[in-house]
């Protein structure tokens, strides 16, 4: 249930950057093709005769062949701007209704502010979730919560068609409600997983990569076949069938499941005797001054922000890359598209697997295992991001390192996506809000960062070359200060202190 709770998160996540096309009319630009060249399927056709008539004069050949791409491209270039000058936009002055397809005239601007809403609200929304987690439990923080995600995104239509601000400021607080998630999972994970166990549970966060393979065929599917209105509909239809389940089969604690088996929850609670307590803690007892002043919990926050900031790297800045500054034009269709993040779960699972195993048989302490997975999840990644940069025109060979950079940081289940757990499993949820409260202000960062040493001057390659060397950089350095300051041992801030009553603390005050 976890799994398909970062599942459907996602896919509430993804709808606007996929329907933003659809959804906003094209306005006549000059496309940049980038420095590589790939011929159509019509012209290589021509082309072939062309070299047979042309081999005694390579020279004419050439020139002939440089016109014609120019001509070819100035003939699409118009062609796209007259298409877009026809499409018939919504008026601002007409009134709300449904299924009427038709895209509104927008700016970019607009656009890009859209996209990053998510991401305004996402970043309060993950200390937000910590909270309500160890404060509600995570069933209910994740069922009230989906509700509203739910029911927002059914209404995203007509919000558009109100102002594109009412739409604004509905995904902020969709992406409030995204920041639940995670550490509602975490707390829900240290409840229920036996301690050699942990990796393959922590596993189950990575149904958010599965929701991105998922999600984008589905949505842009949906968009292209019917409308975009029913792209926001159906999928908001599908999350509250799945609430529904969520709310009769979830269950914080194995102490409050009807259902289980008095084998297994002995099992589990027998396992995790002395580190995990059945109790809710309180906000009293949660000792925030201690986990802000811990040197591990510090350097976990780092790498955790080292991490995020790589996978935000690759989903908001490397499309645009191969599309704007080496004119790639990508695989289309879902799972080719979605094949990055496909390696990235089943690496994950390997890792995950690994882990538990060197765990139960006590093969190497905790603490150095954590360290040693951080080779796999940021280190390596980072040598294949900057390798990326290197690539050129060969789009087999860059296809091939997003898939082992994505791949091999599926590693990160057993280095800092595990690792709270290690240190505060009764606070595990709190302690990963406060992880990616400070991750995911990378989504923020890095899009004004990209546009301003690569974007704005044309995308030249040199420029995104130093661009990967920052992500890169970012993304080691965290791994090394991980290296100094981690550890894998439970603290001793993770037991829970009994509350004290009025009388309790007047006297110990007096």
């Amino acid at each position: 249930m976890t799994f398909t709770a970062c599942w459907t998160s996602y896919m509430c996540r993804l709808q606007m950057p996929i329907l933003a096309v659809p959804m906003i009319r094209e306005r006549p630009v000059n496309h940049t093709n980038g420095v590589c060249v790939f011929d159509e399927p019509a012209e290589s056709t021509r082309q072939r005769r062309s070299i047979v008539l042309d081999a005694l004069d390579p020279a004419g050949y050439l020139e002939s062949y440089i016109l014609e791409r120019i001509e070819l491209k100035q003939a699409e270039s118009h062609w796209r701007q007259r298409r877009a000058a026809e499409v018939v936009t919504r008026s601002p002055d007409a009134p709300i209704e449904l299924f009427s397809g038709l895209p509104f005239d927008w700016s970019p601007e607009v656009r890009g502010q859209l996209i990053a809403a998510y991401s305004y609200g996402n970043v309060p929304g993950n200390f937000i979730g910590g909270y309500l987690a160890l404060r509600y439990g995570p069933r209910k923080a994740v069922l009230w919560t989906s509700l509203l995600a739910a029911g927002i995104s059914l209404l995203s239509p007509i919000f558009a068609q109100i102002h594109w601000g009412a739409l604004l400021s509905s995904r902020i607080i969709i992406g409030v409600t995204g920041g639940v998630i995670f550490p509602a999972g975490h707390t829900m994970v240290a409840k229920w997983a036996p301690p050699n166990e942990k990796s393959r549970f922590v596993w189950s966060m990575l149904g958010g990569t599965f929701g991105t393979i998922f999600t984008y065929p589905m949505v842009a599917a949906i968009a292209e076949t019917v409308n975009w209105e029913s792209a926001w509909y159906i999928p908001s239809l599908l999350m509250f069938v799945w609430i529904i389940v969520w709310a009769l089969i979830a269950y914080d604690s194995p102490m409050e499941h009807p259902g289980i088996t008095l084998e297994e929850r002995e099992y589990i609670l027998s396992s995790q005797a002395g580190t995990v307590r059945p109790e809710k803690p309180t906000w009293k007892q949660t000792p925030i001054k201690k986990i802000l002043t811990s040197v591990p919990f510090i350097s976990l926050v780092i790498c955790h922000f080292g991490n995020l900031f790589l996978l935000f790297f690759y989903q908001n800045s490397l499309m645009l890359y191969l599309t704007k500054a080496l004119g790639f034009q990508l695989t289309k269709g879902g799972a080719a598209a979605g094949a990055p993040w496909a390696g990235r779960m089943l690496f994950g699972f390997f890792f995950s697997w690994i882990g538990d195993t060197v765990k139960r048989k006590n093969l190497m302490h905790v603490t150095i295992l954590r360290k040693v997975a951080t080779i796999f999840s940021h280190l390596l990644p980072g040598i294949f991001l900057i390798l990326v940069g290197y690539v050129g025109c060969d789009i087999v060979l860059a296809n091939v390192c997003l898939v082992l950079a994505l791949g091999f940081n599926g590693a990160a289940i057993i280095s800092n996506l595990s690792n709270n757990q290690d240190l505060a499993p009764n606070f595990a949820g709190f302690l990963y809000g406060i992880m990616n409260t400070v991750g995911c202000i990378s989504g923020i960062i890095i899009p004004p960062m990209v546009e301003e040493i690569a974007g704005k001057y044309g995308n030249p390659i040199d420029r995104w070359q130093t661009v990967f060397w920052i992500g890169a950089a970012v993304c080691i350095a965290s791994m090394v200060i991980f290296l100094f300051g981690g550890s894998g041992q439970i603290q001793s801030w993770n037991e829970i202190q009994p509350e004290q009553s009025n009388d309790q603390e007047l006297n110990r005050t007096k």
